[in-house]
């Protein structure tokens, strides 16, 4: 019995000093913390659902990560009977895939928006659906680093090296963005608060 009270007492010691005994009130201090604290970005705060998932993209796919976030909330309501309010659904999109957030002003006056989205016209065809995703409660969100780095990706050759074009293209696009579209600072951050905050992680790449 003495040696089991010692090898208990050794244990419990290696547990503290790996940092597996911490109390039950450090252990919940994350979860105290409610989504819209100051550390976190605006749309944190609609994160309310139970089931979360953030769907994410740095290149066009043919828009896959706004069909996948649309056949998410459909599955999840016809086929299981889960409510959409039930769901916290979010679509974060940086590098080339952010131009499935432009509004058709920018696809109409640089063609070369649509050929890099490879849906060479002058007009948004994921327009339409990113407005019912809104409508639908989805949070779309936009890297900021790359609106700022658009002009190197969307403009014509010959003003990618200039960097007044691209410091007004980028201009542009930020004020040309679908509504309920938001900017956040840097996409890599807002995939950890995503997955902070309880949000499954998808990639919609190839």
């Amino acid at each position: 019995m003495r040696d089991r009270r010692a090898f208990l007492s050794r244990l419990a010691a290696l547990s503290a000093a790996l940092g597996l005994g911490a109390s039950r009130a450090d252990a919940s201090s994350v979860d105290s913390e409610l989504p819209g604290t100051r550390r976190d970005d605006p749309w944190v705060a609609r994160l309310t659902g139970r089931h979360r998932v953030v769907f994410h993209s740095h290149l066009p796919t043919e828009g896959l990560a706004l069909r996948w976030a649309q056949t998410f909330l459909d599955t999840q309501r016809t086929t299981y009977g889960v409510a959409e309010s039930d769901c916290s659904v979010v679509v974060g999109l940086n590098g080339r895939s952010i131009g499935w957030f432009f509004g058709d002003a920018l696809w109409s006056e640089y063609r070369t928006v649509g050929e890099v989205m490879a849906a060479p016209g002058a007009s948004n065809p994921q327009r339409a659906l990113v407005a019912s995703l809104t409508q639908r409660g989805v949070i779309l969100l936009a890297c900021g680093n790359s609106i700022r780095a658009s002009g190197q990706r969307f403009l014509p050759s010959p003003q990618r090296d200039d960097a007044t074009a691209r410091t007004a293209f980028a201009e542009r696009v930020r004020a040309g963005l679908l509504p309920g579209v938001e900017v956040v600072p840097s996409m890599v951050v807002t995939l950890q608060q995503a997955q902070d905050r309880g949000c499954r992680y998808i990639y919609a790449g190839s």
